[in-house]
């Protein structure tokens, strides 16, 4: 029966991709991403994890190296002068791997920042004194732009083992330049040539490593604000995140040094925190804060929109707060059983009023995708990769990647909805730069693994989308892959509309009756009947 189930799965997913789902013409539905998804995170931006990113790397002969990037600072704009957004002194920003399946980090790398006020002068408000030119000696990371007023610079530490109790650390880098913000066309021109000034490499080829920190297009892509105004979305979906920047650090390691660290069979898990000083002291007359005490985690981040949507709001903090290794006590329950463990306000309950056919309870494929890993074709997806390792699973919401897996960005098997497209080097084995996390996220809670496991019928659950389907700003094929940032001067918002899919354009329906799920239950009752026919 599983062998038949298996083979089931492999020919609907094949079915899947050439499926229409005609139910109406409005809006659908979808979810928002991990930008803001705390209530005290919210006040603190510069510490704010907004994604994660962890792929095999996808630029012409660096298939031998992996790409770790995590973003902070949400939504930021880019007009937001003269004291632009920048990484936080008194943050201590960090990219985990866990190389071994247990969830506790074997490899970390730190990155610490500190930022020069007035470095030319403190006789002018200005960021920039003159138009920012490329650093004097551009081979010396700690070389700074010219006529930059308020240079950043950071140290990267790589740790061996626990991060806090290591004594296993080495300094990768020291005092290395930030790339600047792209401010307008009289400071930053030509602006592309300084942030590529930004990537430093330490070591020869081809145990090289590569590292770059500054602003970059906020390259997740969503309607916001579709999500938000009580799930009221649109088609074509509006990508509210266009013409807003993050602050980016991307690290780009060779899979030697993974294998150093541990790694025995090509899998790993990744994860990203921002932790602060545990005791901040204000200071009279607008002095420097005084900061001390032990580093207090405030952010974490694996999987995208599992503490967005997935946690409840009571817990939130928590996780932020707590470890990997923690999750199967204080997360799994509301992954796997949502109906019972938070009821039916929760995202899954809220679908099922809906489709009527999502499980509520038992999620075992939600389980498996983002707290415990893939074993070869448990989920029925074709081609998919396991990405649990061997060992056994830890169940922890980490970012596991098999980089055993060939890149397939710029080939025919590309595909942005990662293994629900039969691509199976995107999400959730790993993610990628474009990855639609989103539509994929959506369909996986909606019950599509099921589906395609033969073991529900709910094949509405496989056209859910929020109906934008790229990003605003081309992303790069090469390191550090997220596009260049959005110019102060000269910039605008909402203007990247999604190309709906035709399976997509079909779940218009579906998305209004989610709202007013939210609103009046009796409604949505109505609406679903007219789904089903």
């Amino acid at each position: 029966m599983r062998k038949l189930l298996f083979s089931t799965a492999l020919t609907l997913m094949a079915a899947a991709a050439v499926i229409t789902l005609v139910v109406a013409d409005s809006s659908p539905f979808s979810e928002a991403a991990s930008h803001r998804d705390a209530p005290l995170i919210k006040e603190d931006p510069t510490a704010d994890n907004t994604d994660v990113y962890a792929f095999v790397s996808t630029e012409e002969g660096r298939q031998d190296h992996v790409t770790l990037l995590s973003n902070f600072i949400p939504l930021e704009e880019p007009g937001e002068g003269p004291n632009y957004y920048h990484f936080s002194d008194n943050v201590l920003y960090e990219v985990m791997v866990d190389t071994n399946g247990d969830a506790k980090e074997d490899l970390t790398y730190q990155f610490d920042f500190t930022t020069t006020i007035g470095a030319v002068t403190g006789s002018t408000f200005l960021y920039n004194t003159g138009p920012i030119g490329l650093p004097r000696s551009p081979s010396d990371p700690a070389s700074q732009y010219t006529n930059l007023n308020q240079p950043t610079g950071y140290n990267v530490i790589v740790v061996h083992g626990d991060r806090r109790t290591s004594n296993s650390r080495s300094v990768l880098l020291s005092g290395a330049r930030v790339a600047p913000i792209n401010i307008g066309p009289a400071s930053t021109a030509d602006y592309e040539p300084l942030a590529d000034a930004a990537v430093h490499t330490v070591g020869a080829s081809p145990n090289d490593v590569r590292v770059f920190a500054g602003p970059r297009d906020e390259g997740f892509y969503v309607d916001l604000m579709g999500n938000f105004d009580l799930l009221n979305l649109r088609n074509p979906g509006v990508d509210t995140t266009s013409g807003f920047n993050v602050h980016t650090i991307a690290i780009e390691v060779p899979k030697s040094h993974l294998t150093a660290a541990g790694d025995s069979d090509g899998i790993i898990g990744v994860w990203s925190s921002a932790s602060r000083p545990k005791h901040t002291v204000l200071q009279d007359e607008g002095g420097a804060p005084q900061v001390n005490g032990k580093w207090i985690q405030v952010s974490r981040l694996g999987n995208p929109l599992v503490n967005e949507v997935l946690i409840p709001l009571s817990f939130k903090d928590r996780y932020n707060g707590t470890q990997p290794q923690d999750d199967g006590a204080n997360i799994a329950d509301f992954i796997v059983n949502p109906g019972t463990s938070q009821g039916g306000a929760a995202l899954v309950p809220l679908l099922n009023s809906v489709t009527g056919c999502t499980p509520t309870n038992g999620r075992v494929d939600l389980d498996l995708t983002l707290l415990k890993g893939i074993p070869a074709g448990t989920l029925g997806l074709p081609g998919t990769q396991d990405t649990q390792n061997p060992s056994g699973p830890a169940t922890a919401d980490v970012l596991r990647l098999n980089t055993n897996v060939s890149p397939t960005t710029g080939t025919a098997s590309y595909s942005p909805l990662g293994a629900f497209g039969g691509d199976i080097a995107g999400f959730p084995n790993g993610r990628r730069a474009g990855d639609d996390v989103l539509d994929i996220d959506a369909r996986a809670a909606a019950g599509a693994i099921l589906h395609l496991l033969g073991a529900i019928d709910c094949e509405v659950s496989l056209g859910i989308s929020d109906n934008v389907q790229s990003n605003d700003v081309e992303y790069l094929d090469h390191f550090p892959y997220l596009g260049l940032p959005h110019q102060g001067y000269n910039h605008e918002h909402d203007h990247g509309t999604g190309i709906a899919s035709l399976a997509a354009m079909g779940m218009g329906l579906l998305g209004l009756a989610l709202a007013l799920a939210v609103a009046a239950p009796k409604a949505a009752g109505a609406v679903r009947r007219r789904i089903r026919g």
